[in-house]
């Protein structure tokens, strides 16, 4: 399952249909060749056939969900936020979320899981100002990263299954089933609700950059002085133009 330079990492990729767009196929395969490393793992609802797609993709893996979990947004964060998913991969330290518009450069989940965190995503703010900031807007993007409470995206993630599990465990036990995005559960809800802060381990804003991009990636690219992150979310819809150079979607 690991080895000393290769950390005990699943990846899984969250899909309700096999029909996928010329972007999601080939974010799939960037997928597959930059962590062939790791088991890549399908998780769907059980009553998809995913034959269509395991004949061109042969290595793939696959965990079931009852459907009601992929009937839209609502109920996808509600299987990402339940204790059972987690425990399904109790094998595994980490799972690394890995939504089909995203995209890695690189593998370094080595070195993310040497930083001992529960959870990291890209750093966003929820302000349609802070969306697509241009390079020279770095130190503004700056400052708000570093004043905000921030939403780690759970779009590309990396998780430690038994820090979530705990940090669950406590939440269930003092408030309401969460009805929310799930990425905001496990970061701007964490540092919200004082007791949760101290059960789950974040990045900081520098770590979680370097991790991935989501918004405003042409002034993140100036933050991480011209370095470009393990990988990003919603690379289509952020400033699609400055992606171009290092993004081919073409077979």
């Amino acid at each position: 399952m690991s080895s000393p330079s290769r950390p005990s990492v699943a990846v899984l990729i969250p899909m309700s249909q096999t029909r996928l767009s010329p972007a999601e196929r080939a974010s799939l395969a960037q997928c597959l060749r930059v962590l062939s490393a790791y088991p890549i793992v399908l998780v769907t609802p059980e009553s998809l056939d995913v034959q269509p797609l395991l004949s061109d993709f042969s290595s793939l893996g696959r965990q079931s969900f009852s459907d009601a979990f992929f009937t839209g947004t609502d109920s996808y964060n509600r299987l990402m936020t339940s204790l059972d998913f987690y425990r399904r991969f109790a094998e595994y330290e980490y799972i690394l979320i890995y939504q089909l518009d995203a995209w890695v450069f690189q593998d370094e989940l080595p070195y993310f899981c040497r930083l001992d965190l529960d959870y990291i995503g890209a750093p966003t703010v929820h302000r349609e100002a802070y969306d697509t900031l241009p390079a020279p807007a770095r130190e503004e993007f700056a400052s708000v990263l570093s004043t905000h409470r921030l939403v780690f995206n759970g779009g590309l993630s990396l998780r430690r299954v038994a820090g979530l599990i705990r940090y669950l465990r406590i939440y269930s036990s003092f408030y309401p089933a969460w009805k929310g995005n799930e990425d905001m559960l496990f970061s701007l809800e964490a540092t919200r609700l004082l007791p949760m802060k101290f059960f789950i381990k974040l990045p900081a804003w520098e770590q979680a950059l370097r991790f991935a991009f989501e918004k405003s990636p042409a002034a993140s690219y100036e933050l991480t002085g011209h370095k470009l992150p393990f990988g990003c979310h919603a690379w289509e819809r952020y400033d699609p133009e400055f992606w171009k150079p290092f993004i081919s979607t073409e077979s």
